[in-house]
C-alpha cells in the first residue's frame, strides 16, 4: 500500500512538473510576440517593413539659422529659383527680378532666415539683404497662369516671410505667411538651357499642385 502511495505521488509530480514547464514556455513565446511585432509582421508577408519617415524632424532641419539652400522646381527638371536683386533701397512694389534658371549659380543661392517655429524669410546670397518678396492679395482662387507678384525687397517685413511645409511625398511648398492661401508658383516649361537675364515665370497660386512643389537642397 505505501509503494502504490508513493507511486501516485510521484505521479502527480511528474504532472504538475510538465503543467508548470508548459506555462513557462508559453509565457515565453507571448513575450517574444510583444516585443517582437515588427519581425514577425514582415516575416509573415516576406517582406521587411520600413518605418515611415519621421517628417517632423526632417522639416525641424531647415530651421537650423543661415543654412544657404537651392530651391529646385518638382516638376521642371533642373530648373531653380532665380532673384536678381541688385538694388539698394526698398520700394512699396518690390524691388528686382524673380524667375528661373537652368542650373544653380550664384543668383539661385538663398539664405533661409528663420522667425519663430515655422516662418523664414528668404535671402538671397548674390544680394545681401534683398529677400523673396511674395503680394498674394488677389490670390482669391485657382489660376490657369499668372497670379499674384513675386518679385524681391529690401528688407523682410510682412510680404517677405513664408512658412515652408513638407508635403505627403516629401516634397516642399512654400506659403506667405501674410496671404495663407498664397503659394510660389513656378513655371519652367520654357527653361531648357542657361538665360543669362533668367527665363519661365515665377509667381502665386491659390493651393498646392505640381508646379508648388520644390526640392530644398542644403549646401
Amino acid at each position: 500500500c505505501s509503494f502504490g502511495a508513493r507511486t501516485m505521488v510521484e505521479k502527480a509530480l511528474e504532472e504538475e512538473r510538465a503543467r508548470t514547464t508548459s506555462r513557462l514556455q508559453s509565457s515565453s513565446a507571448l513575450k517574444q510576440l510583444e516585443s517582437e511585432p515588427e519581425q514577425l509582421e514582415s516575416e509573415s508577408f516576406g517582406v521587411a517593413l520600413e518605418p515611415e519617415p519621421d517628417r517632423k524632424v526632417e522639416s525641424e532641419a531647415l530651421s537650423r539659422p543661415g543654412l544657404v539652400v537651392t530651391i529646385q522646381s518638382v516638376q521642371f527638371s533642373n530648373v531653380f529659383l532665380r532673384l536678381d536683386g541688385n538694388v539698394t533701397r526698398s520700394n512699396v512694389a518690390g524691388v528686382g527680378t524673380v524667375n528661373c534658371q537652368f542650373g544653380a549659380g550664384p543668383y539661385e543661392k538663398f539664405i533661409l532666415r528663420p522667425f519663430g517655429s515655422d516662418e523664414y524669410s528668404i535671402e538671397s546670397l548674390q544680394f545681401p539683404n534683398v529677400y523673396l518678396r511674395m503680394d498674394g492679395g488677389q490670390v482669391t482662387s485657382p489660376q490657369g497662369s499668372v497670379s499674384g507678384i513675386v518679385n524681391g525687397q529690401f528688407g523682410a517685413g510682412p510680404y517677405e516671410r513664408f512658412v515652408i511645409r513638407q508635403e505627403a511625398d516629401g516634397q516642399y511648398s512654400i506659403q506667405s505667411a501674410q496671404f495663407p492661401q498664397a503659394y510660389l508658383r513656378m513655371d519652367g516649361s520654357n527653361v531648357q538651357s542657361f538665360s543669362g537675364s533668367g527665363a519661365g515665370t515665377v509667381n502665386a497660386q491659390y493651393g498646392v499642385g505640381p508646379w508648388e512643389k520644390f526640392k530644398i537642397t542644403v549646401l
